[in-house]
């Protein structure tokens, strides 16, 4: 284990990743498995409008858009965006920004969306506290994060305990009591534990894989 690296140069990574993807997008096409049930707790509590946090190639996004909600895709990648430009055809916003810093006003939206960011930032406590101020009252934030029992757990240099750079990005895995602790002044609506297979990501993990997440579903408390 070492800690001679730089969290915020791993978090930038991914630009570097989608830049050397030889063929195709980064990931498939198709959203990750949850974002059906997502959507489901969005509808049941009325939602509109929806920013999606690390929106990345959009594939995510589109789900939601699909689905027809008023959406805002950020991510920090440009090449990310672009490929999410072609996905979304102009039928979302899309903004290149910080996750932890936006440009957007309190109480903005009904709903904050995170899909596999908690694994890629160093803390997430920041992201949870800028969702918390974009949310309007009774607002929804549903997330996920990689649990120790990941497939792709281990792989790479353990930097900090459950926590590797993996071709220069970061891969944090996370306990029951950690994500609890995480949403400390939230209302847990619902936390539940779902694996899904993906195929092969192209050349940044060319096999195919199980992803063990959990999944939090979450407004905030007063």
């Amino acid at each position: 284990m070492t800690t001679d690296v730089s969290y915020k140069d791993l978090q930038y990574g991914w630009e570097a990743a989608y830049q050397q993807q030889s063929e195709g997008p980064l990931w498939q096409d198709d959203p990750i498995p949850v974002i059906p049930q997502a959507i489901k707790a969005l509808t049941a509590r009325e939602a509109r409008t929806v920013v999606d946090l690390g929106c990345g190639d959009g594939r995510n996004l589109a789900a939601l858009v699909d689905a027809g909600f008023t959406a805002l895709g950020v991510d920090i990648a440009p090449t990310g965006l672009q490929h999410a430009r072609r996905i979304i055809r102009q039928r979302s916003f899309l903004l290149r920004a910080d996750a932890t810093e936006l440009p957007l006003i309190d109480a903005s939206v009904d709903a904050v969306t995170c899909f596999d960011v908690f694994g890629q930032i160093q803390d997430p406590s920041a992201l949870i506290a800028e969702a918390r101020r974009l949310l309007a009252e009774g607002g929804i934030f549903v997330t996920n994060a990689f649990t120790p029992q990941d497939d792709t757990y281990g792989e790479g240099e353990e930097i900090a305990p459950n926590t590797f750079a993996y071709k220069d990005t970061l891969f944090r895995y996370y306990s029951e009591e950690e994500i609890r602790a995480l949403f400390d002044g939230w209302e847990i609506i619902a936390l539940e534990r779902v694996s899904w297979d993906d195929p092969p990501h192209g050349d940044f993990r060319p096999y195919a894989h199980t992803h063990d997440n959990w999944i939090v579903y979450a407004t905030p408390v007063d």
